[in-house]
């Protein structure tokens, strides 16, 4: 299942501030900041997807037309 790519890319941006804040209060990784980690993994996974899928879109496109 597809997320709208500009909600991924909030939904990273906040997890990322909640990261560093986390860092700064603590100093140290914690348990919670290790799963923010892997859904952040997961959400640049979504997103480089995403990428690949419109290129390649474009690029059938492409031949389609040149054909």
């Amino acid at each position: 299942m597809f997320h709208n790519e500009q909600s991924l890319i909030t939904r990273k941006m906040i997890l990322e501030t909640k990261w560093n804040h986390m860092f700064l209060e603590k100093g140290i990784e914690t348990i919670d900041m290790m799963q923010i980690e892997l859904e952040l993994k997961e959400i640049k996974r979504q997103l480089r997807e995403q990428a690949v899928f419109k290129v390649r879109e474009e690029l059938e496109e492409d031949l389609d037309i040149a054909s």
